[in-house]
């Protein structure tokens, strides 16, 4: 539109110019930046006409934008009448059109009057917006408390009618027909707020011009603007122009640069907009469960107080218990200060307990937008009973934004769904971090878990393959018979186990364990866990898993096990790794003998440095399992080993893809393989190491490869035949 506008007023000048003699148009542009606007650009075309003897005129087009994606186009008609040869008095109108980087348009009409000498100016504007006030601003979105009641409030964009006002007078630092002079001025403005608080704010520029330049036109000007401004909205802010004005008509004494007759108008570039939760109330909504937000009820210890209210008792458990009964299903609870928790808080149906630390997404019954309501208090559960955990969760319950200290389990859910767990800090729990058991859908997001208790004991703290339905303890986060868990942007540090995961088991028909009901759908994103005493994460009894983004450092600790275990699971994607240190970085293991074996896994876009035994270790009836872009560097054994049974009645290692994975370098052999594998295919690159591949040749662990037609093995691009093989890998 706006260059449509100016093609149609760029005609009109050359009209105007062709028709006048001692006047004639003029085009300014300008450039410039603020703190409000950003970076401004803007055209002004200034069309005047003679009306009578010292009296002229005028049409005015203009176009500003600004990188804020704001463009506005101004459309204006004024009068001028010089006075007395000192003073010149003015009036003029505009249409305004703004479109702001919301996507929203305003319109706008104003009106102003001046009075104009070459010395001194006065000026006064008023603007008024019509048509459509306000337009949506989701990023003012807001949920707030309101007459003890959660609600949420759209974001709105407003167009604000005003009027604004200024003086200046001509500094006597230049001669005053010199054709460089300095101006101040100074004034204010008032915005309506509507909705909004009122804006009042005052201002100040200095503007020095330089007149007649070299190689334009008479009477072209280019000036220099520094503004000042402040108000109970922006605060301080300052802007900086410049412009140059060129006339187009015919050079004469009327364009003259200071002649008031030909000075620009002087007004807002933009609609002044404001941006507000101004929205209607609206009911709201927990946006992780589409429950409506309950009762409102506020928790702080003290020494006194009732259930309901701010008085829950130091180290009186049971009077945060009756606040919760008493709020009833779907309340928000606001925990503000330090609780000593000797007994399990219990959350009820629907309830969310919310400190500072996170956001809780709330959305609006009618609009459907969205906001994030924050408490604004610091809260911390401490949990001073090592056989009690801290924070029990139940159905379509949340915990956002609380520190959580000791007790057993920091938060603990068993057998209920759909679980929040957002902006937790958990840590010197006495057991898990967070234990989910039977949980059907959940979410950990946003969340650090660190500094638990060390199980040192390898008896005591590994898992073992003879009571598999037992939980490791001391976990961050720990998975049993869980499904449709997200675990995301979580960091796990200085603990035991990182994620472990598991599920009951029974035996089958032929006395092999399975699992009727397995951990299954768990995506784990954007996650980091750091110094584990055992594994960084095990899948026992898994089906069904994503794991993308994830960093696990076990580098710097003394005493380590692998990083990653997946033993009888299946289903399982990985993207995206970068593993550090451990024993083994990737073992996957059968065990034949126990369930069914580790399958149908995919490994892409992996790194992996520093393990002190294997960067890939394939154990025992590991089988279906394929890598892609992987790289092994400072192995201090092998890069990759494949391990299967020694026996033919147990299952081989097999189905077993390789594709762009590279031993970048290791202490002994790139690859070790031993027993009876089959289908191997692909081809392991070898940059630095011992040797190449080696096999295991001794009386009760040959190693046999069995090849199907088309299947082909190489290390080092040398083709493996199948067969018994020598300890050369031929």
């Amino acid at each position: 539109m706006i260059a449509a506008l100016l093609c149609a007023a760029s005609s009109l000048a050359i009209t105007a110019a062709a028709k006048a003699d001692a006047i004639g148009p003029t085009v300014e542009i300008t450039l410039g930046g603020g703190q409000e606007n950003g970076a401004v650009g803007g055209f002004d075309i200034f069309l005047p006409f003679a009306l009578g003897e010292g009296s002229i005129g005028f049409g005015d087009l203009r176009g500003h934008m600004n990188n804020d994606q704001m463009t506005q186009a101004s459309l204006g008609l004024g009068w001028r009448m010089n006075l007395d040869g000192v003073w010149t008095v003015g009036a003029y109108g505009y249409y305004d059109y703004l479109r702001t980087g919301r996507d929203n348009d305003f319109h706008q009409i104003s009106a102003g009057a001046e009075l104009i000498s070459r010395d001194m100016v006065f000026r006064m504007n008023g603007y008024l917006p019509f048509g459509d006030a306000y337009g949506s601003a989701s990023d003012a979105n807001a949920a707030m408390i309101e007459a003890g009641r959660l609600v949420f409030r759209a974001g709105q964009e407003h167009a604000l009618a005003g009027v604004d006002a200024e003086a200046g007078f001509r500094l006597p630092m230049f001669d005053a027909k010199s054709a460089t002079q300095m101006m101040l001025y100074g004034g204010g403005y008032w915005y309506d707020g509507d909705k909004l608080d009122d804006i009042t704010g005052i201002s100040a520029r200095a503007e020095l011009s330089f007149a007649d330049l070299p190689g334009f036109t008479q009477g072209s000007t280019f000036s220099l603007s520094a503004g000042f401004t402040y108000d109970n909205e922006d605060k301080a802010e300052a802007q900086f122009l410049a412009r140059l004005r060129i006339p187009l008509g015919k050079a004469g004494p009327a364009l003259a640069a200071r002649d008031p007759l030909m000075q620009r108008v002087e007004r807002a570039n933009f609609i002044r907009t404001a941006v507000g939760a101004t929205g209607d109330a609206e009911a709201a909504i927990y946006a992780d469960t589409g429950r409506e937000v309950g009762a409102v009820v506020h928790i702080a210890p003290g020494s006194a107080g009732s259930p309901t209210g701010r008085g829950a008792l130091p180290g009186d458990s049971a009077l945060i218990n009756a606040a919760l009964e008493a709020a009833g299903e779907n309340a928000l609870i606001i925990a503000d200060g330090v609780f000593q928790i000797d007994q399990t808080v219990l959350l009820q149906t629907g309830q969310f307990i919310v400190g500072n630390q996170g956001g809780l997404e709330i959305v609006g019954a009618r609009s459907g937008g969205s906001a994030i309501f924050t408490a604004g208090s610091t809260a911390t559960l401490s949990g001073t009973n090592s056989n009690a955990d801290v924070l029990a969760m139940a159905d379509d319950s949340g915990a956002v934004g609380l520190s959580i200290r000791g007790g057993r389990d920091g938060v603990a859910a068993k057998g209920v769904e759909n679980v929040t767990l957002r902006g937790l800090d958990i840590a010197e729990t006495a057991s898990h971090g967070i234990f989910l058991s039977e949980v059907d859908g959940a979410l950990i997001e946003n969340t650090s878990i660190h500094d638990l208790a060390i199980c040192a004991n390898n008896t005591t703290c590994e898992f073992s393959i003879f009571n598999p339905d037992r939980s490791v303890p001391n976990t961050a986060i720990s998975l049993f018979s869980a499904r449709d868990v997200t675990i995301r942007d979580v960091e796990i540090r200085d603990v035991t186990y990182g994620i472990f995961a598991n599920a009951a088991f029974e035996d089958d028909d032929d006395w092999k364990s399975y699992a009727p009901n397995p951990s299954s759908g768990l995506t784990i994103e954007n996650v980091s866990i750091t110094n584990t005493r055992r594994e960084a994460i095990q899948f026992v009894g898994v089906q069904g898993a994503t794991i993308q983004d994830l960093t696990i450092d076990n580098s710097t600790v003394g005493r380590t096990m692998d990083l990653m275990v997946i033993m009888s699971s299946s289903g399982i994607s990985m993207d995206g790794l970068t593993l550090l240190g451990g024993v083994n970085a990737l073992q996957f293991i059968g065990p034949s003998g126990f369930a069914d074996p580790a399958s149908d896994i995919h490994v892409s876009n992996v790194v992996i440095d520093g393990p002190s035994r294997s960067g890939i270790m394939l154990n025992m009836g590991a089988s279906d399992i394929h890598f892609s872009n992987i790289v092994i560097r400072n192995a201090e054994d092998h890069g990759v080993y494949l391990y299967g049974p020694s026996m033919s009645f147990f299952m081989p290692t097999e189905n077993v893809s390789f594709d762009n994975v590279v031993v970048e370098s290791s202490g002994l052999e790139a690859v070790h393989l031993s027993g009876i594998l089959g289908n191997i295919t692909g081809n392991i690159e070898v940059r630095q190491a011992a040797g190449d591949c080696v096999a295991d040749t001794g009386q009760w662990t040959p190693t046999k490869l069995e090849q199907d037609s088309g299947s082909s093995f190489a290390v080092a691009g040398t083709v493996i035949s199948p067969g018994t093989l020598a300890a050369s890998c031929r």
